[in-house]
């Protein structure tokens, strides 16, 4: 069953916007996540009949839409200039979103006015609407999400205009675009993938600032044709070939222990193969039966939430050891400013995040900042720099964790 007509409805009634009180609610949310989470938030799912998806449109529709207001918010939301890293030679503040956020770049010059750095996406070649619905559920007493949208993209032209209006606008965050080319079948599945990656890569890289090459969907059972080290390093070669200049990351799953052999192996390849690191982690896949939802259109579904975050920890920590001076963009489990401050303590350059800020609003990116700064200063850190310069001493002397 594709979207449903109900579902189909309910978008398009409130494509308008929200009400009066309901703006105004949304935007004093900003400065508090107690206001998002026990009000706004439940007031968004009423009106889009407990739709996740619907609600994610009708945010974001009213983030587009409300520049001037996003401007005068996002005013009163400078991060501390401490906090600022250099990432592939340009000053960075170290938070950004993660793919799935802004999957079309409809929404890339107002969320520029609140995080560090932009990853929108994964963008595919061609338009495609993903796998059948129902394939988002919310866990709400856990604070989890399952996922098995698979990619719906409107396409790469579709991306183009808007990446295109961002920079030409002014848009002065960066931006690193997550990227996949979708094999057909097995038979040319890597040809394919290639050719889509050459022509996503071309077109974008005047305008981006980087890619993530996201091979790590759960919900994209074709992507498993492009898992071995050597399609990692083939990869890496044609990003760097095309974008010599630009940050070249992949993003990676969660593994247990007994994986690490395995996983290490990929990141050896796309690193081997010229790129410069990785996102640590996607969500972690789990068949339909264990998902929290009544209906499911896909035989598994990615978990995410706070449990991620031993999986993101542990990968952050692992490749810093392992591979000293790759760039490593932290995400999964990152609630609180507690949390970013242990991702950053363990080798992470940067974090971003997706399902935290669907519970707690953007005002979550504000209280993380504050948290790390806080915990930065107690623990006699001048800056995020010395911090990280820290990490790297811990994971050469095997003192991490």
């Amino acid at each position: 069953m594709r979207r449903s007509k109900d579902a189909d409805e309910m978008e398009k009634a409130h494509r308008k916007g929200l009400g009066l009180i309901a703006k105004v609610n949304l935007a004093r949310s900003v400065f508090s996540t107690a206001l998002f989470k026990n009000s706004v938030r439940p007031e968004l799912y009423r009106i889009a009949n407990h739709d996740p998806e619907v609600v994610h449109e009708i945010v974001l529709n009213e983030i587009r839409n409300s520049k001037a207001a996003v401007r005068i918010l996002s005013s009163l939301f400078k991060a501390d200039k401490e906090l600022m890293v250099k990432v592939n030679g340009r000053e960075v503040v170290p938070f950004g979103n993660a793919a799935g956020f802004d999957k079309d770049g409809d929404a890339l010059e107002p969320l520029s006015n609140f995080f560090g750095f932009l990853e929108p996406g994964t963008v595919v070649l061609n338009p495609r609407p993903g796998n059948d619905r129902p394939r988002i559920a919310v866990d709400e007493q856990n604070l989890e999400m399952w996922n098995a949208q698979g990619f719906p993209s409107r396409g790469l032209e579709y991306f183009m205009k808007n990446l295109i209006a961002y920079k030409e606008s002014g848009g002065k965050k960066p931006v690193y675009v997550s990227v996949c080319g979708l094999p057909v079948s097995e038979s040319n599945a890597v040809e394919v993938a290639m050719r889509e990656m050459e022509t996503l890569l071309k077109r974008m890289a005047p305008y981006a600032d980087g890619f993530v090459w996201n091979p790590a969907s759960p919900n994209t059972a074709a992507l498993k044709l492009l898992r071995t080290p050597e399609v990692f390093r083939q990869t890496a070669e044609l990003m760097k070939r095309i974008a010599p200049d630009k940050l070249i990351l992949v993003k990676m799953w969660p593994y247990e222990d007994a994986e690490k052999h395995q996983f290490m192996g990929f990141v050896k390849g796309f690193v081997e193969g010229g790129g410069d690191g990785a996102v640590v982690t996607n969500t972690k896949m789990f068949p339909k039966e264990s998902i929290h939802a009544k209906e499911w259109g896909y035989p598994s579904g990615g978990r995410s939430g706070k449990f991620l975050k031993h999986y993101m920890l542990r990968a952050v920590r692992d490749m810093r050891i392992a591979f000293p001076g790759i760039t490593i963009v932290a995400t999964g489990g990152i609630h609180t400013g507690k949390d970013a401050y242990e991702a950053f303590s363990n080798g992470a350059n940067m974090v971003e995040g997706y399902t935290p800020y669907t519970f707690y609003g953007l005002g979550l990116l504000m209280e993380i900042e504050k948290g790390v700064m806080a915990s930065m200063k107690r623990d006699g850190f001048g800056s995020m720099e010395e911090l990280q310069a820290r990490a790297s001493e811990n994971a050469a002397a095997g003192k991490l964790g």
